[in-house]
């Protein structure tokens, strides 16, 4: 099949459409069908949301809060990680989508700057800036690895300094 012959993809249902609030410069640029509850993975270009298979909006976080996002293709798994380690939210998505392509970009888009450190028990630490695409806002997060307590003394104090530094070099 040729580029130009696949067929034309439905376009998102109306209701599920209205079930997601957006704002002012926020638009639709992605979704997809979920196989397992029937609901709807909608991204904007300001949040990910999900509308229930009777089109009621389950939830919308903005991008900032998504920390990754890995597609398993030869399942169709496609699975956000949260920055603040609420349980991953999956869905099984087989149908051609260019949700993959947008969770990805918009995730990476939310990242201003990041740096990395390892603790004293080689665990990983990422302080990051993020902007929030609503308000424009640069966000200070700090993401603790499996097993790294961001709340040990040493942890949080390299943190500050990670941060500090990130916050000068985008003139916070």
């Amino acid at each position: 099949m040729g580029l130009f012959d696949r067929r034309r993809r439905a376009d998102l249902p109306t209701e599920v459409r209205q079930a997601v609030p957006l704002r002012s410069g926020d638009r639709v640029i992605a979704w997809a069908k979920d196989e397992q509850s029937g609901g709807h993975v909608v991204a904007s270009t300001q949040q990910l949301a999900f509308v229930g298979p009777d089109a009621s909006l389950v939830w919308q976080r903005p991008w900032h809060e998504a920390e990754s996002g890995t597609w398993q293709s030869d399942s169709g798994l496609l699975t956000v990680i949260w920055v603040d380690h609420r349980r991953p939210a999956q869905w099984m998505i087989r149908e051609p989508s260019m949700l993959q392509q947008a969770l990805r970009e918009r995730i990476q888009a939310s990242v201003v700057l990041s740096d990395e450190f390892r603790t004293e028990s080689r665990r990983s630490v990422r302080v990051v800036i993020r902007q929030d695409f609503a308000t424009g806002e640069l966000l200070e997060q700090v993401i603790a690895g499996k097993g790294a307590d961001p709340n040990d003394p040493a942890v949080a104090a390299e943190a500050a300094r990670r941060l500090a530094v990130l916050r000068s070099e985008v003139g916070l």
